[in-house]
């Protein structure tokens, strides 16, 4: 009986020992497949981190691609700003031609505004110098007739200067003023097909520039569009050998748009279009 008993218990002692090592083996598996998950979940979260990083460096490629090729795109072009008038005009005369008999002063003072009492040399040369700045942020070569309010450059002598630098175009920047204080608006002159004094190419080179600028004008400033006038007689368009366009941007003698031509924000909006139009026309030409 005592023998049967001894079994007995070596028996039982067996099979508890046998229960604890498999539960131990189970954890240990348990545990290794938890660790191999783990593993499994990271590499996934890494791969898909650097999926995503890569992802947005290759954007950001591209888009510097971009700029920098419409940047280069632009530095194959010269632009001249020639801002009309000066502090003193000079009523010296000059040919309106070349080859002209006919005269005019080589350069007025311009108008002023009723309510800024700014002159209009000063207006045109703060946009001009707002324009130069956002040129060459595009990537155009620029050529300023003036910088400053002290000088004494005739109107044929602008042109002559755009001429010499052989500038793709020129963009004569002026004022308007009239008697009537309620006209109001801006307006792009241009050369007249019969232009005697100039280039058949260039007149029609100057008029797609002309029609590229006003509507990027009116775009970008909401203004009324007194639309684009050709002339025959102005000096700075006859002696041009390069397209040549010229934006009368408002009137000084209207209260209200006097005000608003001198406002940052204006300034900036008549900027932004004269730059886009001439965008527009490098595209087209």
């Amino acid at each position: 009986m005592k023998k049967l008993f001894a079994l007995c218990l070596v028996f039982s002692l067996l099979l508890v020992g046998c229960r604890r090592t498999n539960d131990t083996h189970v954890s240990t598996n348990k545990t290794t497949v938890k660790k191999a998950k783990r593993k499994t979940a990271t590499k996934k979260k890494t791969t898909t981190k650097k999926s995503t990083s890569t992802k947005k460096s290759t954007k950001k490629k591209t888009v510097k691609k971009k700029t920098v090729a419409k940047k280069s795109t632009n530095a194959n072009y010269y632009i001249c700003i020639d801002a009309g008038h000066q502090a003193k005009g000079n009523n010296s005369l000059e040919p309106v031609g070349p080859g002209s008999s006919t005269k005019k002063p080589k350069v007025s003072s311009g108008t002023s505004g009723v309510a800024t009492k700014k002159s209009e040399a000063q207006l045109n040369l703060e946009v001009a110098l707002k324009l130069q700045k956002e040129l060459v942020k595009r990537g155009y070569k620029v050529l300023m007739i003036r910088t400053t309010q002290n000088v004494n450059i005739s109107n044929a002598q602008r042109a002559i200067k755009a001429n010499n630098a052989k500038v793709d175009a020129t963009v004569r920047l002026h004022a308007d003023g009239s008697t009537n204080r309620n006209m109001h608006g801006f307006s792009i002159l241009q050369p007249g097909y019969n232009n005697r004094y100039m280039n058949k190419q260039i007149i029609t080179k100057s008029r797609q520039l002309s029609a590229c600028v006003n509507k990027a004008f009116a775009s970008a400033t909401n203004a009324k569009n007194n639309g684009l006038s050709s002339r025959n007689d102005m000096t700075g368009f006859n002696w041009s050998k390069v397209p040549v366009t010229l934006v009368e941007m408002g009137f000084m003698s209207n209260a209200k748009e006097d005000r608003l031509l001198s406002t940052q924000s204006y300034q900036n909006k008549m900027v932004q279009g004269i730059a886009n139009g001439l965008d527009n026309y490098f595209k087209k030409v």
